[in-house]
Parts: C-alpha cells; structure tokens; sequence
C-alpha cells in the first residue's frame, strides 16, 4: 500500500461526521468541539428495579436558544420539541410519511392547488385545550409574521396570501380557510409536489393560539412549550438537562416510557464517559470516536445512514474550473473508496452520483465514481494545464480539515494544488453565501427522500448563487420545475434522475466524495431505538427493566 495509505489510516480517528450541514433547515447539529464540562448529570439513577418507572436518559449536545421550531433550525432542538408538539404529519424512522393530526393524507383538487384536510376529533393539548382548525390557521399565520422571525417560511410560501403577509400587506393568510373545528383548506399559488411533504417536518409543527399567543417571545424558551405530543415539558435547564414526562392524554395511544431525561453535554469525550459510566442510556457517536469503541461496544453500536452527500464544492466563477475538463479530472484523482475505509474508518459509501440512495431519482446501476490519475492527467493537458492546475482560495471549517487534506493528497499525485485556508463556521458561512467562496465541502442533507429538497435548493440557478455554485444550466432547471409541479411520482423519480445525470456526470457541477454513515451507541435494555434521518424521534423507544435490572447488577 502506498505511504499516502498508510497516513490515511493513521488519521482515520480525525475526522467527524460533524461535516453534515443541511441547507435551509435540515442541519444536525454535531457536538461542539472543546474541553468544556457537561451542562449536568442526570439526576436520575441507573434503574437496578423491574418494578420501578421506565425512564430513558439521552446525551446530547446542548440545542441553543429555543424549541420553536419556526425559528430553530436544528436537529438538536427537533429531538426535544418533536416529543412534544406534532405536525399534521410526521415521517417515521422507515422515512415513510404518516398522517398524525389529520385522519388521512389530504385530498387534492385535480389542478395540484387546493387541499382539504381533516382534523383527528378529541385530540388535545398538555393545556387541556382541544386542537381546532384555528390552531392549525394560527401557526401559518405566525410563521409568515415577520415579527415572529420564522427561519423556514420558505418551505410553504408558496400558500395564498403569505408573501402579503411576509411584505407585510396583510396579517391573515388569504390561503388558509376553515370550513368548522375539524375542516379546512389550503391553497397554493402554484402546483408544488412536496408540499404534503414539507408538511410533515418539524418547521410545520401545530401550536395551541392561545397559550402560544400568551407566552409571546418566550414560547419555546426553557419548559415554555405545549403541543399534542406523547411528552411534555416537566422541566428544561437548557445547561443541564430537559425532563420529559408522559402525556397520559395522548391521543396516539399508549406512551411507552413514563420519563426522558435529555442530558446537555458540552463536548463529546465527557458525554461517552457518562455512556461507560452508566449516567445515561444512549447517545450519539461520531466517526471521530468510532474506531475507539467498535471494538468494546460492538454490540450496542447502530449505524444509520441519513439522507445526505457529501461534496467538493465547486465556484463555478473561478477560472481554474470553468472547464469542465478540469472538473472530470478533479473526480478522477479521488480515490473515494479507499477514503471511506481509512479515513472515515468506514463510515459512510462511496459515491456513485449526487443524490443519496435512499432518495428516488438515484440511479442504482451506477458504479463508484472512477478512480484513474493518468487519465486526469491527460484532460487537465486537453484542457490546457499540462504542468498542472492551481485551485486557490478554497475555505474549510475545522472539523472538515483532515477531509480536506486528504483530498489535497489525492489532487497533488494528478498535478491539482488544492490551496486551502481553515477559518470559523461564521466566516465560511458569510463568504459562501456571499456566492464568492471558491472551493468548500459539505454535506447537503436532504429532510426526506424528495430529490427536490437535496437539489433544487442547492443547484437550481436561482438558488445555486449564494451556495457559491453559481451554476445555470437552463436543461436542467427546466427538469427541476416539470418536477415541482408533477403529480406522479415515478415521473417526478425519472425527472429527477436525468438533472442528476447532468448535474453530476455530464457538468460535473459538484464532486460527490461518499454518502455519510452515522451511528449511536444504546444500552441493551433499550428496546426500538433508530434514526431514520438526521433526527433523533424517541416516541418510539420502550426500556426492558428486567434486561435493565440484570444489566446493572
């Protein structure tokens, strides 16, 4: 094996999946790097007793300010508020869509622009207030305020009446009609496929008018949250722990556990340190720590692989890559199978093309990306840069590092001199919304399997500037409007396989590296845990307090 090898595999512990990024709302929020103590223990005890309550305590990184999910974007706070407030629907940890709120998928007018829905009959709040179509007209409502300082309006501006309201020209949502307490409907201003979709994410949970309207600026901020969910808010230190205890009111039937304690951890050593030590039941665990506990834990280890890519983001404004020769040869130089085994310790797939597999569109006959230096060699000569091509100016976050130098690596033996500088997550987040940063990497999450989400936001010409792609290829924004609008979804699923042959194949716009791998680590007393994407959803997760009782002696 080569010494280039051999230096991979050494520095196979230094990189963390913490790359993942989701544009426009799917972010998950890695654990940030310091030496910092945990917010708090749990102040619960490992249960020694098959008689005593089911409480299930998680470690996670602290969520940040709130858990209104109209303004956080973060998987982090997604994790405690989805326990408690609830969408119309949901998608489950199979990322299958479900109806929650409603009592079925809403039916749909013939031109894709009316839908009707029905409301679920005797469903309540924490409060004790019964959820009504007004709730439901509420929350829209508050979302498209510009005083609320909604983050992810944009996933359902396309209603009747919300850009008048975001101008601030209206304050009701001309869209939005109630028929009585369990009917209503909503109207778009255009055919839009996964709105029903968009639907069933975090940013469209339901809130009650008025303890919401209440609460004001403090909604969502510490225990200041109300929802229909299987939990609610006992107590919530956003430094040390949140208390969830169980709805019996709950609509959706029995609620497995009767506490979840979601412990703050501050950096990611301390939190596995509470793992071995029994304070709590599971946690996440990065790629960084993957190769330390494979071994010990290897059974109480599940990987999951979410619905994401990870890239070589290219500026298709600087010079250097304008020829898309130049691109070809970039991909070719990358040996993506031999990075996955020694530098993400296996963590992940190498890529085949953009989309992820577990989003229709992706094309399964694909092989990995070819590996081939001379040939790079030779289109970097057809493209006039026989002595080799310089890409300067390239900004990468720490935790992408060591992701960048082995790329590095990897251009320098094709004759590519990849020059990169690292800077703070809030430079490199101003330069490439800017439209400006020359070279980067990322992972572009997607919050479902749509192809929409993980393309159109990132690559469609009017998106595409402030990513710093800067791409316009009038083809292939044409598929992605035929599907936007299209009913069927196996032609939407063909749609979008051909923009992806052109995105990542023929224009070669982006270098698709591999599709990430994450993992937990759980006890074996916990029962049904899995992540189905980027979201932790414990609704789901039961503890076995016999198993539990013998576990712990």
């Amino acid at each position: 094996m080569k010494k280039k090898n051999l230096l991979l595999r050494a520095s196979a512990a230094a990189l963390s999946l913490a790359l993942l990024l989701a544009g426009c709302g799917g972010s998950p929020d890695a654990d940030p790097d310091g030496s910092a103590a945990p917010g708090g223990a749990s102040s619960q005890p490992g249960q020694s007793s098959a008689d005593g309550p089911k409480v299930f305590r998680f470690g996670q990184a602290p969520y940040g300010d709130t858990l209104d999910m109209q303004i956080s974007t973060g998987s982090l706070s997604a994790s405690i508020a989805d326990e408690v407030t609830e969408s119309l629907l949901r998608f489950d940890d199979n990322n299958n869509e479900e109806p929650v709120l409603i009592t079925d998928f809403p039916t749909v007018s013939e031109d894709g622009t009316v839908y009707s829905f029905e409301l679920k009959q005797g469903v309540k709040f924490t409060n004790g207030t019964e959820l009504t179509a007004r709730d439901v007209k509420f929350t829209f409502e508050r979302m498209f305020t510009p005083a609320t300082g909604a983050k992810s309006f944009s996933y359902f501006s396309m209603i009747q009446g919300a850009k008048d309201m975001l101008d601030g020209k209206a304050d009701e949502l001309s869209g939005f009609e109630i028929q009585d307490d369990y009917h209503f409907t909503i109207t778009l201003e255009y055919p839009f496929a996964p709105f029903v979709k968009n639907l069933g994410t975090s940013y469209a949970d339901i809130f009650p008018q008025d303890a919401c309207t209440e609460a004001g600026a403090d909604w969502g901020i510490d225990d200041n949250l109300i929802g229909t969910g299987p939990y609610k808010i006992q107590s919530n230190d956003p430094n040390t722990e949140a208390v969830l205890v169980k709805n019996e009111d709950y609509h959706g039937g029995e609620v497995k556990l009767d506490e979840i304690h979601v412990v703050y951890y501050s950096d990611t050593t301390t939190k596995l340190l509470a793992y071995e030590n029994g304070d709590i039941d599971a946690c996440d665990l990065i790629s960084t720590q993957l190769g330390q506990y494979k071994d010990s834990y290897a059974d109480q280890i599940t990987a999951y692989h979410p619905l994401g890519t990870c890239f070589f983001s290219l500026n298709l404004n600087a010079e250097a890559v304008k020829d898309v020769r130049v691109r070809q040869a970039i991909s070719l130089a990358i040996n993506r199978e031999e990075l996955v085994e020694y530098v993400l310790d296996g963590a992940g797939i190498p890529a085949t093309t953009y989309l992820n597999p577990s989003i229709p569109g992706h094309d399964d006959s694909l092989p990995v990306y070819e590996y081939n230096v001379e040939k790079a060699k030779q289109l970097l000569a057809e493209a006039g840069y026989p002595d080799g091509v310089t890409l300067d100016g390239g900004r990468v976050r720490q935790q992408e590092e060591t992701l960048a130098t082995a790329i590095q690596g990897y251009l320098a033996d094709a004759g590519i001199n990849f020059v990169f500088d690292i800077v703070d997550a809030a430079t490199w987040s101003s330069e490439r919304t800017s439209g400006k940063l020359p070279y980067t990497f990322i992972t572009w999450n997607a919050l479902y399997a749509d192809a929409d989400f993980q393309v159109y936001n990132y690559f469609y010409s009017a998106n595409s500037g402030p990513q710093s792609v800067n791409y316009n290829n009038p083809a292939f924004d044409k598929l992605m409007d035929d599907a936007r609008s299209a009913t069927d979804e196996a032609h939407r699923a063909e749609l979008y396989q051909q923009a992806d042959q052109i995105l990542s194949h023929e224009d070669m716009v982006c270098i698709p590296l591999y599709y990430p791998q994450s993992q937990f680590l759980a006890k074996p007393y916990v029962k049904d845990m899995k992540v189905g994407n980027l979201i932790y959803h414990l609704w789901n997760i039961d503890i076995d307090l016999d198993a539990q009782a013998a576990y712990n002696g």
